[in-house]
């Protein structure tokens, strides 16, 4: 099992559970046992389960976290992984586990920064996208599937939790740990308070298709989970709270890259013409007086217009 196999990862993740301090374990944090349980049966739900698709591939692992599954991304055929996480002490915990187990450095790279920066200036060359965990640290979904369209991979594999809504619908939340998820998922609109967005599946389903990302297949997490005794750290698979879903990108693969700007592109006013026409101005309006210019405007809005009344004295 891949967390039994290489428990370096939850063992460093152990370590940096305390307060800046020291003094405190952070209450939000797993333990050893449950980072265990979700690495090895995540990676039968999202790696191995999809074995095909990662056979040679170049990866790109968002919000990649300690790396944990960059690397299971390797160990299951993947040729080269690039990770792109903010926190530097996450990356820096990343590197000295792959150094670890031995993963030969022209195998991965780890990009620090806010993910959507790095991918409105960085081109992706990849054919397999990982989205593990954060679409609901965020309220860009839009943002973020603007960018991954223009990445266009050949999949996309997406893990987040979801609400019980059968309508495509999405529940605004307060994060709960802002000084740890704003590194992750940053809001540079926020004023002390971050708000993220949680979609339903029919929610995240139009999402993705909207953007060229047909759902393959979402996960049987429950079916694999039915009948066991409940493992520590997957009740909210078995609950139906979460979701996997494998998705293949119907849209054009572009060589060009993203456009330069950070969001969608702005509509500034009327493409500029070109050849002959753009030589010629457009005809002039003849002057009209003042009473004709506030009799047009008054018609418009009002229905009604100025005319000159004639008194008996």
């Amino acid at each position: 099992m891949f967390g039994d196999d290489y428990p370096r990862f939850a063992e460093l993740s152990a370590l940096s559970e305390f307060t800046q301090d020291g003094s405190n374990r952070r209450p939000d944090r797993r333990s050893e046992l449950e980072q265990r349980n979700r690495m090895n049966e995540r990676y039968e739900a999202l790696f191995a389960s999809n074995r095909d698709i990662f056979d040679g591939a170049r990866v790109l692992d968002l919000a990649s976290h300690d790396g944990r599954y960059s690397f299971a991304a390797l160990k299951t055929g993947a040729a080269h992984v690039t990770g792109v996480e903010a926190r530097k002490s996450l990356i820096d915990n990343a590197q000295e586990a792959f150094a670890f187990y031995g993963q030969p450095p022209e195998t991965y790279r780890f990009v620090c920064g806010d993910l959507f920066e790095v991918l409105a200036r960085e081109k992706f060359d990849v054919d397999v996208v990982l989205c593990l965990g954060f679409l609901y640290h965020t309220y860009r979904h839009t943002e973020l599937m603007y960018r991954l369209h223009h990445v266009a991979p050949r999949h996309l594999i997406v893990d987040t939790m979801v609400t019980h809504q059968t309508q495509p619908t999405l529940k605004l939340i307060r994060e709960k740990n802002v000084e740890d998820l704003r590194s992750a998922a940053a809001d540079p609109y926020s004023v002390g308070r971050v708000l993220v967005l949680r979609p339903s599946l029919p929610s995240l389903e139009l999402l993705l298709q909207s953007y060229g990302f047909d759902v393959e297949s979402n996960y049987d997490w429950q079916g694999r989970l039915a009948g066991r005794p409940p493992l520590p750290g997957l009740a909210i698979y078995a609950h139906g709270g979460r979701v996997s879903v494998r998705c293949r990108f119907q849209g054009q693969r572009t060589t060009t890259g993203p456009p330069a700007q950070t969001g969608p592109p702005a509509q500034t006013g009327p493409p500029a013409q070109k050849g002959p026409a753009a030589q010629t101005a457009p005809p002039s309006r003849p002057a009209r007086g003042w009473r004709e210019r506030l009799n047009s405007v008054l018609a418009s809005t009002t229905g009604y217009q100025l005319r000159r009344v004639h008194s008996r004295r």
